[in-house]
């Protein structure tokens, strides 16, 4: 009986975790086969109003976090101790701290955006250092020390009756609608660069692994992706509207700490 309950106790856990990625764009905006343009986005003047389409509020312009101009907390699970989140001076820049001892949480912003128009993502972090132990593809060590976390609109009624049935647990366990699909971009230890890894609870959150092993940890790393591409390599199809956005350092799977530092993202147009 222990045995089993412990198991029910995981795997409640897991949805809880799964449920808190809709958090990227709050409850309500994901029915139907595109999102609805949220609350205020034709306007970012109003404090705490959604975001204009396709922008996202820069580290290095932001006086705190949480934010009224768009990031907020991004809680996973009651049970769960957040990651401590700061804007530090690095250099000549301000950027996002992260500190994350045993712990998980995130920074979440909402966006209602056509990725077609800009599907270009730049942004830049830094490790002090990778977590012993961590593998994203095993969940009972599925920590990170970086993640960029994006989530997409979609018609959920045209999945499979085994992920429609995962999505209805989830806003059972959870409260809140699961976005249609996830994306992350992760650092890890064992999987090779540009691996895509398949959440081990559903098929509808994918990670590309950008950065594998220590090679480049105390040094600022600089990308630039096609969420497009990235997105149609992952699932097989093309992306539906870019609802959420979120930057994850968690290490509460493996029980360390762990620091890193996360630049401005921006959403761009591709080159001529």
């Amino acid at each position: 009986m222990r045995v089993r309950r412990t198991r029910v106790i995981g795997l409640a856990a897991g949805l809880m975790a799964c449920a808190g990625l809709v958090a990227c764009v709050g409850g309500g905006v994901m029915s139907g086969s595109a999102a609805r343009t949220p609350p205020g986005a034709a306007s970012g003047a109003v404090a705490g109003a959604s975001p204009p389409a396709q922008t996202v509020a820069l580290f290095s312009t932001l006086t705190k976090v949480p934010s009224p101009d768009g990031w907020s907390d991004w809680r996973f699970h009651i049970s769960k101790r957040p990651t401590q989140y700061t804007l530090v001076s690095f250099g000549q820049e301000q950027v996002l701290e992260a500190l994350a001892d045993s712990s998980i949480s995130g920074l979440k912003y909402r966006l209602d955006a056509d990725p077609q128009s800009r599907p270009i993502v730049e942004w830049r972090w830094r490790v002090d250092a990778t977590i012993d132990g961590a593998d994203v593809g095993d969940r009972s060590v599925d920590d990170s020390p970086v993640r960029l976390v994006l989530a997409f609109d979609g018609d959920i009624d045209k999945l499979p009756i085994e992920e429609q049935m995962f999505f209805e647990r989830v806003k059972l366990l959870g409260g809140h609608d699961l976005p249609y699909a996830t994306l992350m971009y992760v650092w890890d230890n064992r999987r090779a660069a540009e691996s895509v890894v398949v959440n081990a609870h559903t098929t509808r959150i994918r990670k590309i692994v950008i950065e594998s092993g220590a090679g480049g940890v105390r040094q600022w790393r600089d990308y630039r992706r096609d969420i497009v591409a990235d997105f149609e390599r992952a699932y097989g199809v093309a992306p539906g509207r870019l609802i959420g956005v979120a930057v994850v350092t968690d290490s509460d799977n493996t029980r360390q700490q762990v620091r890193a530092w996360y630049g401005d993202i921006r959403m761009l147009a591709r080159n001529p």
